[in-house]
């Protein structure tokens, strides 16, 4: 085989390392099957077309995205696709729930929650005033903030001939990007006046008491402060903590947000007067990305042998072996999602898989032992061993079965080209 229209051909196709690493016991078996494949199989000629070479190549790495796709669905171990779960809530609009830890063995019990109130910020709004109106006299002005028990000290500047909107919005944006927990901005309701509205980053309201306050210190200009010409310290809305039964037993906490067993992170979005449900199912979402790429490599698989049947204008023999492969198995795939269409393409309904899912038949159809996943393996590892066997060829003469096999492991390698030092 000509190397540089291999070399070529490996920037067409993207050099595809396997996720799978073989141990010293699969790699003997591979050499084993690859002499065995050797010592029975006719010497051939074979011209290498380039749409020959290309359609190998193609098959090869189509079978074996197959097999590792395979390998990911058929593990059956703790890590496996299938034994990862997620927490489910019977009312994702009143409480939302998510796996904070992968190791399912220590999730707490499915248990039931009923929010009574959510948790909320405290706002303060303040005095409207003309926003071209002025009113405190030009100077320095300092106020303290207590958040939580901490203060901290502030002094703003006001100019001469500033007006109320300049002051506010130059007020605002001080006090926010001090970035002590609150939130201010201006707000006005269209009628040519401006005020202050102020909110705490947090939600909750420890021992019942304001999250923050604010007070005037001193200012230089005559007057009242800053704090209170313009009604900083009004609250309009005081600071509430979450109440919620778990379980049937009355619960509290600051945020909307919490985490129990140090394994579920529990969000209570809104008041119901009904307990929701949270359990723990399937991740169908990791279980349906898995398959899809199955479906798809499969579909490469079957796409690379349409494309030779138009260049070449001879009917694929492996489209023929894939079709039988799965009749048996039509219904199982069917329950499953998994149809086919007329040129032999893997078609996924999705809401069907999740369904299979759900009642365990996906894992059944894919599970290490099951007819069509051990069906499917050694379908993939003949592909591999020998894509060549699905290219036309003449026979140069048959093996001589009277005298002891003799060939080298590697000897289909002068047929297929497939050197690869990606995988064995």
């Amino acid at each position: 085989m000509n190397t540089t229209i291999y070399n070529n051909l490996l920037t067409t196709f993207d050099p595809y390392t396997t996720k799978h690493v073989n141990n010293s016991t699969e790699l003997r078996s591979v050499v084993k099957r690859i002499r065995k494949q050797t010592q029975t199989s006719p010497v051939y000629l074979l011209n290498f077309t380039n749409a020959k070479q290309s359609f190998v190549l193609g098959v090869k790495e189509s079978s074996m995205r197959i097999h590792d796709s395979l390998q990911t669905l058929a593990d059956d171990s703790e890590n496996g696709v299938f034994a990862q779960k997620k927490a489910r809530s019977s009312d994702v609009e009143q409480v939302g729930a998510e796996l904070l830890d992968t190791d399912t063995d220590h999730l707490p019990n499915a248990f039931s929650i009923r929010v009574k109130q959510l948790a909320n910020s405290q706002v303060n709004q303040g005095k409207e005033y003309y926003e071209t109106g002025k009113g405190l006299a030009a100077g320095s002005y300092q106020f303290r903030v207590m958040v939580n028990d901490v203060g901290y000290d502030f002094q703003y500047n006001i100019r001469k001939d500033a007006n109320h909107r300049e002051v506010i919005e130059g007020l605002s944006d001080f006090i926010t990007k001090a970035k002590i927990g609150i939130n201010a901005e201006p707000y006005s309701y269209g009628d040519g006046k401006i005020g202050m509205r102020l909110e705490s980053t947090m939600v909750g309201a420890p021992d019942g008491k304001a999250i923050f306050s604010l007070e005037d210190k001193s200012s230089e200009g005559k007057g009242r402060g800053i704090v209170e010409y313009y009604g900083l310290d009004h609250i309009t809305v005081m600071p509430k903590s979450a109440v919620f039964d778990l379980n049937g037993t009355e619960k509290s906490s600051l945020s909307n947000e919490f985490t129990l067993g140090r394994a579920v992170k529990i969000s209570l979005r809104k008041p119901s007067d009904v307990e929701t449900t949270i359990d723990y199912h399937p991740d169908s979402e990791a279980i349906i990305g898995s398959v899809e790429e199955f479906v798809s490599s499969y579909n490469s698989l079957v796409d690379h042998n349409l494309t030779f049947e138009q260049k070449t204008g001879t009917q694929s023999k492996l489209l023929n072996e894939l079709k039988k492969l799965s009749e048996p198995f039509t219904n199982e795939l069917e329950s499953c999602g998994i149809s086919f269409d007329e040129e032999g393409h893997m078609i996924l309904d999705t809401s069907l898989a999740t369904q299979a899912i759900e009642a365990g038949d996906m894992q059944k159809l894919f599970q290490p032992d099951s007819a069509m996943t051990n069906r499917m393996f050694a379908k993939t590892d003949q592909i591999k061993i020998n894509p060549i066997e699905y290219v036309d060829k003449k026979v140069v003469s048959y093996p001589n079965f009277t005298k002891p096999p003799r060939g080298y492991s590697y000897i289909t390698s002068l047929y297929s080209g497939l050197l690869f030092n990606f995988y064995c």
